[in-house]
């Protein structure tokens, strides 16, 4: 039995400040975001054994983000706190009749673009079997590099979500190669149809997990909306169809996805890379069709609201 079962997420947490309401000066309602962090609400909500390791703010909103974590079980061990105040992002709804937020970042001198060397252990707690990491803090400058090459001495199954903002990093030419550095140090990518549209434009999905899969991850995923997912190994691949659901937002969607992905992939024992590379169709599709049922349950919601585990299994019951 393997005891490393447990989850660590590095990345960026912040303040999504959201409309209320329309008209040309709409109310606007701040809550905690960020992908990596709600991929730690997520696994939290879903009992994982699950750790955040990033710089919070010690303003109030860092206090209210540290406080999220911590009534969702996420354990704040690894958590630097920092005098600089807390990142904020502008979140725009959807134009022209598509579903896709959109989002302005305040980014310079604001907790979550700087990362310092002494926020990474030098060893991990001995449980920690998978690290996650993604979104924009892998992707800028020197904290994109000492995140990148933290997860590669981890010596832990390693998961990847580049989670593309192109107002952060609005060069695809400049962006791609960062991001094949990020999916070589990885085991498992997950990317949404948007990414890979963006990153690799004009090559069909099946190409792009291929490219994925050659660049050294045992276990690639995209997402599609309600189209579901496709998923694919070097020996298995599959569509995954979507969930029916009434749509209320998206904030969230894929983070909750990857979330849900990862703690079956953990349940099912296969935090290994042995055994996450010989996974079979079955267990690839029930792992994925879970995701996708977690995914629609948070777009029946505003924001970024996770399922708790019961609220997960029984809608897969039913």
């Amino acid at each position: 039995m393997n005891d490393r079962h447990g989850f660590l997420v590095c990345g960026e947490a912040l303040i999504d400040l959201v409309p209320i309401g329309t008209g040309p000066e709409p109310a606007m309602r701040s809550v905690c975001g960020g992908s990596p962090y709600n991929v730690a609400i997520g696994l939290g909500r879903l009992g994982a054994d699950t750790r955040f390791l990033g710089r919070l703010s010690r303003d109030a909103n860092g206090r209210r983000l540290a406080a999220r974590l911590a009534e969702n079980g996420v354990g704040l061990d690894l958590v630097t706190y920092a005098a600089a105040p807390s990142t904020l992002a502008y979140v725009f709804p959807p134009e022209g009749g598509g579903s896709d937020v959109s989002y302005a970042f305040y980014l310079e001198g604001s907790s979550g673009a700087v990362f310092q060397a002494e926020d990474f252990p030098a060893t991990l707690p001995a449980s920690v079997g998978l690290v996650h990491f993604g979104s924009f803090a892998a992707l800028l400058g020197q904290s994109g590099a000492m995140i990148r090459a933290f997860v590669q001495r981890s010596g832990c199954i390693v998961s990847y979500d580049p989670n593309i903002r192109p107002t952060v990093t609005p060069d695809p030419v400049a962006t791609r190669p960062v991001v094949a550095a990020c999916m070589a140090a990885a085991d498992i990518v997950k990317l949404s149809d948007a990414d890979a549209d963006w990153l690799y434009p004009g090559q069909s999905l099946d190409d792009v997990l291929s490219g994925i899969l050659a660049m050294g991850p045992s276990l690639a995923a995209i997402t599609r909306g309600p189209q579901g997912a496709l998923v694919a190994t070097r020996s298995v691949r599959a569509a995954i169809p979507g969930i029916p659901t009434r749509v209320a937002d998206t904030v969230g969607a894929g983070d909750t996805f990857m979330a849900a992905f990862l703690w079956d992939i953990g349940r099912r024992g296969l935090l290994d890379r042995t055994a996450l590379a010989a996974a079979s169709d079955s267990q690839l599709g029930g792992i994925t069709a879970l995701a996708c049922q977690a995914a629609a349950l948070v777009c029946a919601r505003h924001g970024a609201e996770p399922p708790f585990r019961a609220e997960l299994e029984q809608a897969m019951r039913v």
